[in-house]
């Protein structure tokens, strides 16, 4: 008979907080590793079979795994079909439920970005960091920043705190999202991670540049650039994450960088010094 506690450990390895599972075929929700009081960012769907089979992820991290019991070698033909059949519909059930997240969420955003009035350039965090307010919003005391796509749509919302603790929009959408800072387009646009790094470089330079929240975006949003501007140079300003490099052996923000300008045929620019990515 099969038993789920292969799909449980392959859940607990992804940081999701379960002790047991339910074999029903439906999408559930389960609280992740890092989630506050009330929050369930994991999820995951499991078909009884035979063959049992499942999926799961974490609507925070983006990360989506599928799983099965046992080796498909083993599988007969029908087995098999009925396995991948399981799969799609996990597929689209996490889809789906993906989309209505993203998009409650972007109404909460829009309508947050609405009610906020303008940032006060003696906010803590900018002053402490030395940048202008470029657009920024400012509600409850926590700084604003806006995460749109190439056509300037509002998705979700990052938040900047006085200490510079950043939070994302629950549930946002983030993948291939920038705030622009500078609207006059030329030959060359500036992208990099953090809003204070951006605001820099293009105080700096006066090239426009994008925010891209964090190293693992670069790519997404050197791609919707390129898309949006196919003549220009795009310059990816990476983070010198060496402390990192030092502990685990990669530098994350060089490499992501590196990535993301190679996607485009763009180049990378690096900081004499390490960054705090801010």
């Amino acid at each position: 008979m099969n038993r789920p506690d292969g799909f449980i450990a392959a859940l607990r390895s992804a940081g999701l907080l379960v002790q047991s599972v339910v074999t029903d075929g439906r999408l559930r929700r389960v609280r992740a590793e890092g989630d506050g009081s009330g929050q369930r960012s994991g999820w995951y769907v499991l078909y009884a079979g035979p063959p049992m089979a499942g999926a799961y992820g974490n609507w925070k991290t983006g990360a989506n795994e599928q799983w099965r019991d046992g080796n498909d070698d083993c599988l007969s033909a029908s087995e098999r079909g009925q396995l991948q059949a399981a799969m799609r519909r996990a597929q689209r059930q996490q889809q789906a439920e993906r989309a209505r997240r993203q998009g409650a969420a972007r109404q909460q955003a829009v309508a947050r970005w609405q009610r906020a009035y303008a940032a006060c350039a003696q906010h803590p965090y900018l002053a402490a960091k030395g940048v202008g307010t470029h657009g920024l919003r400012q509600a409850d005391g926590l700084l604003l920043v806006p995460m749109r796509d190439g056509d300037g749509r509002l998705w979700s919302l990052q938040t900047i705190a006085a200490d510079g603790s950043k939070r994302f929009q629950a549930g946002g959408r983030k993948r291939g999202l920038y705030y622009a800072i500078g609207r006059q387009v030329i030959d060359v646009v500036c992208i990099a991670e953090g809003y204070a790094t951006a605001a820099s470089i293009y105080e700096a330079t006066g090239y426009p540049t994008a925010v891209a929240f964090d190293a693992g975006n670069l790519e997404p949003v050197a791609r919707e650039l390129r898309n949006k501007f196919p003549q220009a140079l795009i310059v990816v300003c990476a983070d010198d994450d060496a402390a990192t490099a030092l502990r685990r052996g990669i530098n994350p923000g060089l490499a992501n960088a590196q990535r993301a300008a190679q996607a485009v045929g763009g180049v990378v620019a690096l900081p004499p010094r390490s960054s705090d990515g801010a």
